[in-house]
């Protein structure tokens, strides 16, 4: 299994006239997570895209649990419990500052060859980034 952690202060402009995180920026913490879990691997989506292969989100899935307030440091945790093979999914948990977990979800995303767009299975590259964390 692969984790990996970051922090996202909530800004004013992803709150409602109540001050809480409208519900679509969940969405958005769990694109920041996924690209910071990414980018430590040494697998930006930007290497990902200059070698041929586009990862379209396939999937979406949030549970909403308590609201999170603008100004709160959020810790987001982003999982990978299954090696990438025709997709990968990344499940997400969202904790307010006190622990109390705000939102949890799952991305899926596939893969497509940039130039075709047709589906294909987990390059090698990517394939090879994510042995260590699921080599018995």
């Amino acid at each position: 299994m692969y984790i990996s952690e970051t922090e996202i202060e909530v800004r004013y402009y992803e709150t409602d006239l109540m001050g809480i995180v409208h519900h679509s920026n969940y969405i958005r913490y769990f694109e920041v997570a996924r690209s910071k879990a990414l980018k430590d691997l040494n697998l930006p989506i930007e290497k990902i895209e200059e070698m041929g292969i586009m990862m379209p989100v396939i999937h979406v899935e949030c549970d909403y649990r308590t609201p999170a307030r603008v100004g709160q440091v959020l810790k987001v945790i982003s999982s990978i419990k299954e090696a990438p093979r025709v997709k990968i999914v990344i499940d997400t948990e969202i904790f307010a500052p006190t622990g109390e977990k705000v939102a949890s979800g799952s991305v899926t995303l596939g893969f497509i060859h940039s130039d075709t767009r047709k589906a294909t299975r987990a390059p090698g590259f990517v394939v090879e980034v994510f042995e260590p964390f699921f080599a018995n």
